[in-house]
Order: C-alpha cells, then sequence, then structure tokens
C-alpha cells in the first residue's frame, strides 16, 4: 500500500507541474494577443492619420512628389515597425507550448 501512495503522489507532482506550465503558457498567449490586439489599433489609428495626411496634402500642393513629406515619411516608418512588432509577436505567440506538445509525443 505505501507503493501505490508514493506512485500517486508522484504522479500528483507531474501532473501539478503540467498544469502549471500550460496555465502559464495560457497566460502568456493571452498577455502576447492583449499586445497584438494593442499594436492592430495602433496601426488603425497611423493609417488614419497616414490617409488624413494624404488628403490633407494633395489638394494644397497639388500631384506633387509627397516622398520628401516629413511628416509622412515617420507615419510611414511607424507603420513598418509596428507591422514588424506584431509579426514578432504572432511567431512568439504561435510557438508558445509547441515546445511541450513536441515532447510529449516522443
Amino acid at each position: 500500500m505505501p507503493k501505490f501512495w508514493d506512485d500517486f503522489s508522484r504522479w500528483l507532482d507531474d501532473a501539478s507541474k503540467v498544469l502549471s506550465k500550460e496555465a502559464g503558457d495560457l497566460t502568456m498567449k493571452g498577455k502576447l494577443k492583449l499586445e497584438i490586439f494593442e499594436l492592430k489599433r495602433q496601426l488603425q489609428e497611423l493609417f488614419k492619420e497616414l490617409g488624413q495626411t494624404f488628403y490633407d496634402f494633395f489638394p494644397l500642393k497639388g500631384n506633387e512628389d509627397f516622398k520628401g513629406d516629413q511628416k509622412i515619411k515617420h507615419i510611414v516608418q511607424k507603420i513598418k515597425r509596428i507591422k514588424n512588432e506584431i509579426k514578432n509577436k504572432e511567431t512568439e505567440y504561435k510557438k508558445i507550448g509547441q515546445k511541450n506538445k513536441s515532447t510529449k509525443g516522443g
């Protein structure tokens, strides 16, 4: 009977470690999802600002080259940076928990 309790105790320890790890993974995934959502919201705001800037630019200046406009350059740089952040966070999100799944099967 003592062997049963030892085995049961070890099983409980292992199960609690697995559950703790999976809960941690879910927490990290939730945090990343929230960060991705916030970055996408910022991106929408930048696109809105960029559209407004283009709209304001063309009626006043005609069809001149807008590539030299610093405000437009600045907004485009922000958009590129945020898109890159979103891509990195989505990659990180996909990796969470995959290490555990690959080791469980083996």
